[in-house]
């Protein structure tokens, strides 16, 4: 196994009912304590909670841009030929001052082999106003502005609408700072909760019943 792919729940990657999570290092939980209280994997203990038998891979990459996510992170997701895709990405892009149109041809390859090579339901988180981070109140970044926060949004929201992806709305989330880590970027738990949230609105109702086989 790769040494970011993480099993949890039943303790392997094979359950019946196959989630996995891609994206950079939120998916890992960085910003929670311990790590296994970040968002992904509190998607994954909700559903089990459920009555889902839940095998997660986790594929998150600590500091991946988007390129990283289609190229290393997309082949194994494939592969696995999931139930459930979550994906939270695009916002180290931004902040490295990647094009849009990089980023838009970066996902419109993920969206679509997930799309088109597994029954997945899958589900994409658009980004908040990182302008509200202690991080860039503190130190005002030219790449991360409000233009191309939503300059990359429209871009999730369009290629989202094109392959029926449903969007978890972080966009409409104020950041308080005690949803922040300290380090001032990051989700703390309770911004790693909400998040888990906010997705499990979006995946409830798209599933179906636990015990319809899945």
């Amino acid at each position: 196994m790769l040494p970011w792919l993480v099993a949890s729940c039943d303790g392997s990657s094979s359950g019946e009912f196959e989630y996995v999570a891609m994206g950079a290092s939120d998916a890992t939980g960085i910003g929670a304590t311990p790590l296994d209280e970040g968002y992904v994997f509190e998607i994954a203990d909700a559903l089990e909670a459920d009555g889902y038998d839940v095998g997660l891979l986790n594929l998150g990459i600590p500091g991946a841009e988007t390129d990283e996510v289609e190229e290393i992170e997309l082949p194994v997701a494939v592969e696995e030929n999931p139930e459930l895709v979550t994906i939270f990405t695009g916002v180290n892009d931004l902040v490295a001052g990647v094009a849009p149109d990089s980023f838009r041809s970066d996902l419109d390859e993920i969206l679509r082999r997930l799309s088109s090579e597994t029954p997945a339901l899958v589900v994409i988180a658009n980004f908040p106003d990182l302008t509200q981070l202690p991080r860039f109140q503190q130190n005002p970044d030219q790449d991360v502005t409000p233009a191309r926060i939503a300059q990359f949004n429209s871009i999730i929201a369009d290629l989202a609408g094109q392959y029926g992806v449903p969007i978890v709305d972080l966009a409409a989330v104020d950041i308080e700072n005690f949803q922040v880590s300290n380090d001032g970027f990051h989700p703390s738990d309770e911004g790693h909760q909400l998040i888990a949230d906010l997705f499990l609105e979006v995946i409830r109702p798209r599933l179906p019943p636990p015990d319809s086989g899945t």
